[in-house]
């Protein structure tokens, strides 16, 4: 029988796959995302994009019934981009940049978990927030549509389609634009800033020398005008637009690759902190 202090061992910990470690980081993002800020901003922007379709498809059914174009409103409305742009801004502004300026990245970064990781885990928890403003509630006002028996189920189906097209591009663009300017700063206030000013100001100069000069091809630099001409096309309203819808798809489409690309290289040059 010996004397001697038995000595116990810890059993190993198991490491997690890597789906899990990405899930992991998705989840801890969407939730330090929620607030009372953001839940104010995704209540504005259901109950305003919902009125309107019920409204402008009641409105249809009285003076000759809806069509898939009938739908569009939401877009032309000055309210919609101006919701998701304030969303946006809200939920990706901090998603890289609170990591870049409390270094917590260096540690995210190392091993086991990859840049490719890590970027698609923000981007997809910052998508999460930004198709929740832009795709849900065009798909919850066309069903209360229909519930309402304000327009067939010809005409809802492809509009809750284009709802979704639609509302996927937006996301794509303005996910790529907030998680670009997230990354290269240290600050989540100058990437808002950046956010708003960019957007803006493409707007408006897009707008104010296009009217002066008679030359449409100006508007292709507002992200807003991109998304609103291909809108158009998507729930096929027939209108004369600023842009041509595909080029401007395609634009928002490249750009968009474009950032996530621009915002890999930027975070593969921040140094790690080894195994």
């Amino acid at each position: 029988m010996s004397i001697s202090a038995p000595r116990y061992a810890a059993a190993p910990v198991p490491l997690q796959g890597r789906e899990g470690r990405v899930l992991a980081l998705f989840t801890r993002e969407v939730v330090a995302r929620f607030g009372w800020g953001t839940g104010l901003v995704v209540g504005l922007s259901y109950a305003s994009v919902v009125l309107i379709i019920v409204v402008s498809a009641e409105f249809s059914s009285i003076v000759g019934g809806p069509t898939v174009g009938s739908f569009y409103f939401p877009y032309a409305s000055p309210i919609w981009p101006f919701l998701v742009l304030i969303g946006a801004t809200a939920v990706g502004a901090g998603c890289i940049s609170e990591d870049l300026g409390s270094r917590s990245i260096t540690l995210f970064l190392s091993r086991p978990i990859h840049l490719t990781d890590y970027l698609g885990a923000k981007a997809s928890a910052v998508a999460f927030w930004i198709g929740l403003m832009s795709i849900g509630p065009g798909l919850l006002g066309v069903a209360l549509v229909g519930a309402l028996g304000l327009a067939p189920l010809s005409v809802t189906l492809p509009a809750a389609a284009a709802y979704l097209a639609s509302g996927l591009l937006t996301t794509l663009f303005f996910t790529a634009l907030a998680v670009l300017l997230s990354s290269v700063t240290t600050r989540a206030l100058y990437a808002g800033v950046g956010m708003f000013g960019i957007t803006l100001s493409a707007e408006i100069a897009g707008s104010a020398v296009s009217g002066a000069t008679g030359n449409s091809a100006v508007g292709y630099v507002s992200p807003i005008v991109d998304l609103q001409s291909s809108a158009s096309a998507i729930f096929q309203t027939g209108a004369t637009t600023l842009t041509v819808p595909a080029a401007s798809a395609a634009l928002l489409i490249g750009a968009s690759v474009l950032f996530f690309l621009v915002a890999w290289l930027r975070l593969s040059r921040v140094e790690v902190v080894g195994e």
